[in-house]
């Protein structure tokens, strides 16, 4: 096992370790394009001039990103300057940000400090999408891992929690000094005489951290135990293998039990789940949540939350876990991406003329054409679910586009009479939390036609139809092409 630096006489050795450190870790590839966070602070300035003593040695570009959180004032603005001026010296790219964390904070009614994380980590995201990076270096010290342990700890955090952060992430998330203590870095960069920004806040009580950082762990290596942080690494750093083992053997069990239908979509099969031991359980439930919240903290509540989902009686359930909707429909959890606002607002549709047919693209990103045709006896229908025949002399156009509404009634193709939409639709198997965005055509108030699943029986082409009027319905915007997938995946399963 690695061992943690926590002795400042091993600063001399700093590179070499660090070098030793990512090998062991696998936490590059040679060629990759590294972009490395700077915030100007000690941890940042010496990952950035550590990787790039070693660029050569481990075969890496670098670019410098520094993102303005916009809370210190001129202070945030010397910082910003002192990265860049910093990268221009070791003469390297360097990419800037800004946002508006107490704006964030407020809509989200998340904290300043969770603010910042999701703004900056979106904004270096976005800077490696742009300018090619495949990795982003992140400055994590060893006390960071150590301070972690505490405070999901103190939060009742299981085995998974305990374990901290990653050396490296399936998103390229790097952390090249998490097994180096930051006096470690503190006597490197004086060393080197390597000049740093300082952030007062780092001081501030106000923050759990700090507390935990200022008062809680200098007390107990006092009290109980002076090599206190590097017996927390290690315990940290034996769950991180234990963990791994068992993921790799969850990633074996689970396959039966999810599918993705959808890029997304996953979806949890529960009559397979439920019988499963409790801990199976929760680690399902924490793999399907993770695949749409890589890089972010599961919390208890989340996994108390979805299970009681799973285990209750009733379908139609909705769990929000911010970047993840969770839905119980029928014997299944559905897991995906939160979905755009559902449209409330009636499109009425151009009518067309024998000789000129229309098309209309809606707010919510449809593109709508509509034709009328002379009736071909012996032509069949269209067989695509998304473009439909009518017969135009028994519309009374024009027509109108609308969504769901309680009461609605349908009277679906070769079905004897109306019925509720809400029992047609879940016999189709459309889930509940779908039904609201799936646009529905109305003719003089009736449904007369639900796209990708049927047609209404009273408009239905007949040997006696000698008009044709033709629907075809496509995306054509954000809204709509987030909801196409999900609406081919879910009526394909008819």
């Amino acid at each position: 096992m690695i061992q943690p630096l926590f002795d400042t006489a091993a600063a001399p050795h700093l590179v070499t370790r660090v070098k030793e450190y990512v090998l062991a870790e696998g936490l590059f590839t040679p060629g990759d394009r590294v972009l490395v966070a700077v915030s100007g602070g000690p941890d940042s300035v010496a990952l950035l001039s550590i990787l790039h003593r070693l660029q050569h040695d481990l075969g890496l570009t670098l670019g410098v990103g520094h993102f303005d959180h916009g809370l210190r004032g001129r202070e945030s603005q010397k910082d910003a300057a002192f990265v860049t001026q910093l990268a221009k010296q070791l003469n390297l790219p360097c990419h800037g940000g800004t946002g508006d964390v107490r704006d964030h904070a407020e809509q989200g009614k998340i904290s300043r400090q969770m603010a910042a994380r999701r703004l900056r980590l979106e904004f270096l995201r976005k800077t490696c999408r742009l300018q090619g990076y495949q990795k982003i270096a992140l400055g994590h010290t060893a006390d960071d891992q150590v301070e972690l342990f505490f405070l999901r700890l103190l939060r009742g955090a299981g085995p998974e929690g305990l374990k901290g952060m990653w050396p490296l992430t399936p998103t390229g998330l790097v952390r090249p000094l998490l097994a180096v203590g930051k006096q470690v870095l503190l006597a490197w960069l004086k060393q080197e005489n390597l000049a740093y920004r300082e952030d007062a806040s780092n001081l501030s009580t106000v923050y759990l951290r700090n507390r935990v950082r200022l008062h809680l762990l200098p007390h107990l290596a006092e009290q109980y135990n002076p090599r206190l942080p590097a017996a927390i690494w290690r315990l940290m750093a034996l769950l991180q293998d234990e963990e791994r083992l068992l993921a790799a053997e969850m990633n074996q069990q689970v396959s039966g039990l999810i599918q993705r239908p959808a890029p997304d979509l996953l979806i949890l099969k529960l009559p397979q789940l439920l019988p499963a031991a409790p801990a199976f359980q929760r680690r399902a439930l924490r793999y399907a949540l993770g695949e749409f919240r890589r890089d972010q903290d599961i919390t208890s509540a989340q996994t108390a939350a979805l299970l009681a989902l799973a285990r209750g009686a009733k379908s139609g359930g909705l769990v929000d876990c911010r970047d993840c909707l969770v839905a119980r429909a029928g014997s299944e959890l559905h897991f995906l991406k939160p979905l755009p606002a559902s449209s409330q607002e009636t499109l009425t549709l151009p009518s067309p003329s024998s000789d000129r047919p229309v098309s209309v693209l809606s707010p919510a990103g449809w593109h709508w054409r509509l034709a009328l045709l002379p009736r071909v006896q012996t032509q069949p229908p269209p067989s695509d679910p998304w473009r439909v025949w009518l017969d135009a002399d028994r519309l009374a156009l024009p027509l109108a586009v609308r969504h769901f509404l309680p009461g609605d009634r349908f009277h679906p193709l070769g079905a004897p009479g109306p019925r509720k939409l809400q029992d047609f639709l879940v016999d189709c198997k459309v889930p509940r939390w779908l039904r609201p965005f799936l646009p529905l055509v109305t003719a003089a108030g009736h449904i007369i036609w639900l796209p990708g699943l049927r047609i209404a029986d009273p408009v239905k082409i007949t040997t006696a139809s000698l008009n044709v009027l033709e629907i075809t319905l496509q995306p054509a915007g954000p809204e709509a092409e987030r909801l196409w997938p999900l609406f081919l995946a879910f009526f394909s399963r008819r």
